[in-house]
């Protein structure tokens, strides 16, 4: 504990660490910093697919810094039967350059899934993904 460190540092008295646990569990502004939060955890699911291009996941990793071609961000892309993955440099996350490098590097090279998944982002919740 550090506030138990920095007082023994000056201090000494029997009882000194119950106290300081004490005085912090008590001490409102502590309390208010160290309050931990609850995150409601998704259900894992288990998707059983039987073919390649049955099932397609994506997502996006970054920011990066920005390299000499101007890419800033990483598409991932992984068919859920062969797990091979796939990472596209992209500049931006925009759905409309997603889609475009979704086309380009996997649906004109293997074929088009039959169900694309991805973690349901801001960035992915557009129209164009939607017809896509």
């Amino acid at each position: 504990m550090k506030t138990l460190s920095k007082t023994r540092e000056r201090y000494f008295w029997d009882r000194i660490r119950a106290d300081v646990e004490n005085w912090c569990r008590d001490c409102h502004a502590c309390g208010a910093r160290n309050l931990t939060k609850t995150r409601t955890k998704g259900r894992l699911q288990l998707y059983n697919v039987g073919a390649p291009l049955e099932r397609m996941a994506f997502d996006i990793l970054g920011p990066f810094p920005v390299t000499t071609k101007g890419n800033r961000y990483v598409l991932v892309l992984m068919d859920y039967f062969i797990k091979w993955p796939e990472a596209i440099p992209i500049p931006d996350q925009e759905a409309s350059t997603v889609a475009e490098e979704i086309v380009r590097s996997s649906i004109l090279c293997y074929g088009v899934p039959m169900v694309l998944h991805s973690d349901q982002g801001a960035n992915f919740n557009s129209v164009l993904f939607t017809e896509l």
